[in-house]
C-alpha cells in the first residue's frame, strides 16, 4: 500500500487537536489503497498542546521551539513525511478527516494535486443562497477574499486554480520536497501552489466538509494576510 503522511502544523490548539488526532485515526483510508502517517508539528505553543499529542503514541511529535508560523511547520513537517503523498490538515476541527477518501479518490482522474473545496462543499450542504459557498457562520469578508486571491492567482498562472485558502490540500511527496519553499506563513500555501503550477503538474479538487471558526475560538489567520498572499502568488509567479 502506499503512504499518506498527514502533516498538522499546531499552535495552542490544546482544545481541538486530541478531537483532530482521533478523527485522522478514525477515517479509513485503507480502501483507498493508503496506510497512514501522522505528524503533528507544534509550533511552539505555550498550552498544552504537546501534553495532548504525547498521548497518541502512533503520533510523530515535532517540537518547533520558538514559535514559526504556520508555514515553518509544514515544511519541517514536510521534510520528515515519510510518505507517497502528504496532506496538509489544519489542527483546528474547520475541516473534517472523514474527507480524505473523496481527496484520494480524485488521484485516480489522472490529477497530482488535490484540494479540498469549501465552497461546493457548501453548496452541497446549503444551496447556493445569495453568496454561493459562503457558510451561515463564515462572515461576508473572508468569503470574498478567498475568492478574490483565487481569481488573481487564476489569472496570473493561467488556469482556474483550487480553493486555495482550504485547510485539506493533497501533494505528491516528491516534486513537494524538491520545492525550494522560503516563506513561513500562511502564504506558504500559495507560494506551492504557484511553484507546482509552473512545474506542470495537474490540479484538482473535491468538495468537502467546513465548519468555521471565530477569532474568539482561536482562528489565526488575519486580513493582512490576505494582502501577503496576493503578493506572494505575484512574487512568484515571475521570479
Amino acid at each position: 500500500m502506499r503512504v499518506l503522511s498527514v502533516v498538522v502544523p499546531a499552535y495552542n490548539e490544546e482544545a481541538f487537536i486530541g478531537a483532530m488526532i482521533e478523527a485522522i485515526l478514525k477515517v479509513d483510508i485503507e480502501s483507498s489503497g493508503f496506510t497512514k502517517e501522522i505528524i503533528v508539528v507544534n509550533d511552539g505553543s505555550k498550552d498544552g498542546t504537546e501534553a495532548v499529542v504525547r498521548r497518541y503514541p502512533q503520533v510523530k511529535l515535532i517540537n518547533q521551539q520558538p514559535n514559526q508560523g504556520r508555514g515553518a511547520a509544514l515544511r519541517r513537517g514536510t521534510d520528515a513525511a515519510t510518505g507517497d503523498y502528504v496532506l496538509f490538515q489544519d489542527a483546528d476541527l474547520e475541516y473534517d478527516p472523514a474527507d480524505y477518501p473523496a481527496l484520494l479518490a480524485v488521484l485516480k482522474s489522472g490529477d497530482r494535486v488535490v484540494y479540498g473545496n469549501r465552497l461546493a462543499g457548501v453548496i452541497r450542504e446549503f444551496g447556493r443562497g445569495i453568496f454561493p459557498g459562503k457558510h451561515p457562520r463564515q462572515s461576508v469578508a473572508p468569503w470574498g477574499a478567498a475568492l478574490v486571491i483565487r481569481a488573481w492567482t487564476s489569472l496570473l498562472v493561467g488556469h482556474w486554480v483550487p480553493d486555495m485558502y482550504t485547510g485539506l490540500k493533497l501533494y505528491p511527496a516528491k516534486p513537494l520536497k524538491q520545492l525550494k519553499l522560503e516563506t513561513s506563513g500562511f502564504e506558504l500555501d500559495h507560494e506551492i501552489t504557484v511553484k507546482l503550477y509552473r512545474a506542470g503538474l495537474k490540479f484538482g479538487e473535491a468538495p468537502i466538509r467546513y465548519n468555521p471558526r471565530s477569532v474568539e475560538e482561536g482562528k489565526k489567520i488575519r486580513p493582512m494576510d490576505g494582502i501577503i498572499a496576493l503578493w506572494t502568488v505575484f512574487r512568484y509567479r515571475f521570479k
